[in-house]
């Protein structure tokens, strides 16, 4: 397979790392973005990096990929680009069911095309779900730590957020804290989970989701899913749809989108699935009265691209990740007051660095000394102090020289950890 200049071929450098002669950072479908294409998009991830670390700057942080999306995807969005009409566009009826046909055959999942409802970003679609389907001035649960923009979508809505510090088990694992769950639902209209959870990177259980959605049915507390990385489930795991979890599931409502999936996210392109008739009135006139009735011009041919001929290549990543989980578990191996809580799904891995007995300002300080941004546990609000969030969805070589830096920056009295 023939190399880009920044690739492989001579010696040259990825996103401002030195990579040398014969290093594999290609692999057959995965084709890394060039340093030059990440300045000439100016990715927030990488933008931000080196304005505050400096040119040779490594950022793990954002939840982007390093990767381009699959070849059949970017043609599809070429294709339409070249129409050049960039009108206001409906959704052609295929579309549904290649959303329906994917999830049927990635992960067993049953949806009616009916029950679809086109969006394009979660975060905007969900103050407006919210202020639709629930009264003024309600409570909220949401896990914590929590992806950010979710409380903060919460609170545009003009709802409170109610924290539900999730718990580590004394094997490492996070849990929901059921014990406390009861007197939340006492005081809350709907609750807002990560289904596989960001950022510990848990995979629910079809039990654990069981739970939640009969404690919720009990309380009459709508339960709304983030499943946005339902496609990046690890080995000997297995991604369990909320809305199929128990019967009482099924009034809820589930995000899913093709964005972390195939690397889309900039496209903005997602599909919020609603069993319930009537409730799905109430979310298509929220999403009707907030303006986002029309899809993204090229979400439909990207979404069906990536649904009906990218599964290869999403085999392909999946592999690389675990690749890449390996290397971040044996690094973390030989750091002391350093512990990696398992990954089970998404692209993301948690690290536990309380052991280290540094405050965050202070691990994130040493972090950017060495030119190393990656997402500091605080962002993610309670129970994220002492951690940070990786992103392992990045080349070999970045990577290793991102773990390198890391090991130099916190220190390890066992040595560094072989990175190959």
């Amino acid at each position: 397979m023939a190399a880009s200049e920044d690739h492989v071929a001579n010696e040259g450098k990825v996103s401002g790392i030195v990579v040398k002669k014969g290093t594999d950072v290609i692999m057959g479908l995965l084709h890394p973005v060039s340093t030059q294409d990440l300045g000439r998009v100016h990715s927030i991830r990488w933008d931000d990096a080196h304005r505050i670390c400096g040119d040779d700057a490594i950022s793990l942080s954002v939840a982007d990929m390093d990767f381009k999306a699959p070849d059949p995807l970017v043609q599809a969005v070429v294709e339409r680009a070249q129409v050049g009409d960039f009108c206001y566009t409906y959704l052609d009826p295929s579309y549904r069911q290649s959303v329906c046909d994917w999830f049927k055959r990635r992960h067993g999942w049953q949806i009616s095309p009916a029950s679809l409802v086109p969006v394009g970003r979660m975060v905007e679609s969900l103050p407006a779900i919210l202020r639709e389907t629930l009264p003024p001035a309600c409570s909220v649960i949401v896990p914590y730590p929590a992806y950010s923009p979710t409380p903060t979508a919460i609170k545009a809505a003009g709802c409170k957020v109610l924290p539900w510090t999730l718990k580590i088990d004394g094997q490492g694992k996070y849990r929901f804290d059921f014990d406390a769950l009861e007197d939340l639902l006492d005081q809350a209209s709907a609750m807002v989970i990560t289904n596989p959870h960001n950022p510990t990177g848990r995979v629910w259980t079809r039990d654990e989701l069981a739970k939640v959605a009969k404690a919720a049915d009990k309380h009459d507390v709508l339960v709304i899913s983030d499943e946005f990385h339902a496609d990046l489930i690890h080995t000997g795991y297995r991604f369990q749809p909320y809305l199929t979890s128990t019967p009482e599931a099924a009034g809820g409502i589930s995000f899913t989108s093709p964005g972390k999936t195939f690397n889309i996210a900039g496209l903005e392109t997602a599909n919020i699935v609603v069993p319930d008739a009537d409730l799905r009135h109430k979310v298509e006139k929220a999403i009707d009265d907030a303006g986002c009735h029309n899809p993204r011009y090229f979400a439909q041919v990207a979404t069906q691209a990536g649904y009906d001929h990218c599964a290869d290549w999403l085999d392909e990543l999946l592999a690389e990740l675990e690749k890449h989980t390996n290397l971040l578990r044996d690094c973390v191996a030989g750091m002391d007051g350093v512990k990696l809580i398992e990954p089970e799904g998404t692209y993301l891995a948690w690290i536990d660095m309380r052991g280290l007995g540094l405050e965050d300002e202070e691990i994130e300080k040493r972090l950017a000394e060495q030119g190393l941004m990656l997402d500091p546990g605080t962002d993610f609000g309670l129970g994220g102090s002492g951690f940070v969030r990786i992103n392992l969805a990045t080349t070999t070589p970045i990577l290793t020289e991102a773990l390198s830096r890391m090991n130099r920056a916190l220190g390890t009295s066992r040595g560094k950890a072989t990175l190959q």
